[in-house]
């Protein structure tokens, strides 16, 4: 761990170590932020990096009087082919929402001095790549260091459900070919076996998540794909974030069984509660063999309630324009991309 002398206290974190000795900072200070998502949290980025992540951690810790005030889960990996030294932030690729977190009050300072601290360590990279940007992210927002060049554009959406506050209203608006279509799923899936849908908890997550394996893997292999899951690497970051994301109330993991058997997964997050708490739809899988039960529907349409009883107002589907997300009433929210570089690297990173 160094530091570089900019106007602010800006820590390089380069090693797991590092990164886990600052978790119980972290945690505060993602808690401390309002627009925050599981995603930002430690429970979810640190297990990332340790499976997932390639090239060299690079995690920007910025402090005010010792105290943790931001952080920029960064990390730099080298082009096996351009040789470019490129900036990503950890999560990328398997993450919905990324951002740096900057406690209320240093959302623009805070992002001032991380960007200085990149600037005063240019020789460190060439060019800076950060997708999944929600409106108002801060790694959106700041403004770029003298020198600096970007280019930045619209990126994949993510269709967003208001939440009504009880579930007698979500029944009035729910579209109408909907609300019949659910009644007849769950009439059907009924003379098919018996239906109950149990939530993960300490004791059973791990056969609840060996199920989503499964049956994720299944539904994809109909498409003749393989899936976001199915890489070991995936598989274990996910695995190890499972127990801590359920401790820390994030983790929604719904299993559908039919005569005991788990024939339907729904994978997803919420926020801890605070004003705008959303809840998050990340994977989903079925048994083939009971596609014609529309179990998928009927598994959403519960994790929805659930998350109307929990207190959320908004449901997000995350990133994909899939249809059936529309079904639901759900509307487009925009994420954004930027790309970045430094004049002095125009010569080493590709054109933007």
């Amino acid at each position: 761990m160094r530091a570089l002398k900019t106007k602010s206290s800006v820590e390089e974190i380069t090693s797991v170590e590092e990164l886990e000795a600052l978790r119980p900072e972290w945690s505060e200070l993602w808690a401390r932020c309002a627009s925050a998502t599981p995603f930002q949290s430690p429970e979810w980025l640190i297990p990332w990096w340790k499976h997932i992540g390639e090239g060299d951690l690079w995690t920007l810790a910025l402090r005010d009087q010792g105290r943790l005030v931001g952080l920029a889960p960064f990390y730099v990996y080298t082009q096996a082919e351009s040789g470019e030294r490129e900036v990503f932030p950890i999560g990328i690729a398997t993450t919905d929402y990324l951002d740096a977190l900057l406690a209320p009050g240093y959302e623009r300072r805070g992002m001032r001095e991380i960007f200085a601290h990149l600037d005063a360590a240019r020789d460190q990279w060439d060019a800076c790549y950060l997708p999944e940007l929600r409106p108002g992210s801060p790694l959106l927002e700041a403004e770029l260091p003298d020198g600096w060049e970007e280019q930045s554009w619209q990126a994949e959406p993510c269709p967003l459900l208001p939440l009504p506050a009880t579930l007698a209203e979500f029944q009035k608006q729910i579209p109408s070919r909907l609300r019949d279509n659910l009644r007849y799923y769950a009439r059907r899936a009924e003379k098919a076996g018996t239906v109950c849908i149990e939530e993960a908890d300490e004791d059973n997550w791990e056969a609840m998540y060996d199920a989503l394996l499964r049956l994720h893997r299944a539904r994809w292999s109909m498409r003749g794909e393989d899936g976001v899951l199915a890489r070991d690497a995936v598989q274990n970051a996910h695995r190890e974030s499972l127990p801590s994301l359920l401790r820390q109330g994030l983790l929604r993991l719904y299993g559908l069984r039919m005569d005991g058997e788990i024939v339907a997964s729904f994978y997803g997050f919420i926020d801890p509660p605070k004003p705008g708490r959303r809840a998050y739809y990340y994977l989903s899988g079925f048994h083939p063999d009971f596609a014609h039960l529309s179990l998928g529907t009927l598994i959403i349409g519960h994790a929805i309630q659930e998350a109307i009883r929990d207190g959320a107002e908004v449901f997000d589907f995350l990133r994909g324009q899939e249809s059936y997300k529309y079904l639901w009433g759900a509307t487009d929210s925009p994420t954004y991309a930027r790309r970045i570089v430094c004049r002095a690297h125009r010569g080493r990173a590709q054109e933007i």
